[in-house]
């Protein structure tokens, strides 16, 4: 594993047609197999319980379009980024996905929620929404 994490511009490209269009709503990506290179793995239109659906058994970075109603049941819609490493993943992954996730962060601009997850549970709608909501 390299020092630096290459990020593909098919990845930026993704979360800015996230921010701008009605027709994604979700993006994944994953580290190749050698840990030093960042992919987009899924570009669409999921909802929330699609998207835990969706997650597979290894890690990957989710940038979600959340969409909730606020307090005074204004609509509101928050971008979170979603580091996903469930259990079993090895710890030469653990690490990669770490570093990997902070310069993520760095390259995505307008990211208003980031969250880490071992397991669906970690990423209830609700448990989001009172995250998204401070």
């Amino acid at each position: 594993m390299t020092s630096a994490i290459a990020v593909e511009d098919s990845c930026i490209d993704a979360f800015h047609k996230l921010k701008i269009s009605r027709h994604v709503t979700t993006v994944l990506y994953r580290l190749n197999d050698s840990l030093d290179t960042l992919s987009l793995d899924f570009e669409g239109n999921l909802t929330h319980d699609e998207l835990l659906k969706a997650l597979p058994s290894d890690p990957r970075f989710v940038a979600h379009e959340l969409c909730f109603a606020d307090q005074d049941g204004s609509r509101r819609e928050a971008i979170v980024l979603i580091s996903w490493s469930p259990q079993g993943t090895s710890p030469e992954q653990k690490a990669a996905h770490a570093a990997c996730y902070s310069a993520l962060r760095n390259h995505l601009d307008g990211v208003d929620v980031c969250v880490e997850a071992s397991s669906r549970s970690d990423l209830a709608y609700d448990q989001l929404v009172l995250i998204a909501r401070t």
